[in-house]
């Protein structure tokens, strides 16, 4: 390689001078030759079809799954209920204690809000199925034990099995005065306001 060629390729490729600008050995050729290809299998449209298929089929899934859900919690959708049975006191207020007048403002300050559904009714004790957590809880199941001789009608509210209600409590204590009741359009309405959905 004459000295102006080289100058000339320098001045394109700027290398250091010192690299060997002679062919490549036959050693070094044989061993890139040699060395196998590995070649990735084409992505023809049959493939990108299947890849299309999968897809499709987990979102049907995924929505049949959750259409599922919904129906099994009839359109709920707080928090689902896990945790170890709450045990509360209902009915143990001083009957010369005075009531609060109820407004959502008051509901709003309950620290546990949950609507349940009464499974038994045994005496001084009521069991509910916990439906929805408003506020304050992840039980699965509510346990209202009641003073000795006040059974089913705790602070004037007659639990009855398969009843719904919406009920607030103060640390272990029940919260009455129009702040706990059976599930009807208007509590309920106060405890979505209160509360939220």
């Amino acid at each position: 390689m004459t000295d102006q060629l080289r100058e000339r390729l320098a001045r394109l490729d700027p290398m250091h001078s010192g690299v060997d600008t002679e062919p490549p050995s036959r050693d070094l050729l044989e061993g890139i030759m040699s060395t196998p290809v590995i070649e990735q299998p084409e992505t023809g449209p049959e493939q990108k079809s299947n890849r299309w298929l999968v897809g499709i089929a987990a979102a049907a899934a995924l929505v049949v799954a959750v259409g599922g859900a919904i129906a099994l919690t009839g359109g709920e959708t707080g928090p689902v209920a896990s945790g170890p049975p709450l045990e509360l006191t209902a009915g143990g207020e001083d009957p010369m204690a005075m009531c609060i007048v109820f407004s959502v403002e008051e509901l709003a300050k309950a620290p546990l809000a949950f609507e349940g559904t009464v499974t038994t009714v045994e005496g001084d004790t009521v069991t509910l199925d916990v439906d929805h957590w408003f506020k304050g809880g992840d039980a699965g199941q509510v346990i209202l034990n009641a003073p000795q001789d006040m059974e089913a009608l705790i602070a004037g509210i007659p639990f009855q099995v398969g009843g719904q209600y919406l009920i607030t409590a103060y640390g272990t204590d029940v919260n009455y005065c129009g702040f706990s009741g059976p599930s009807n359009p208007e509590l309920r309405a106060s405890f979505e306001q209160a509360f939220g959905a």
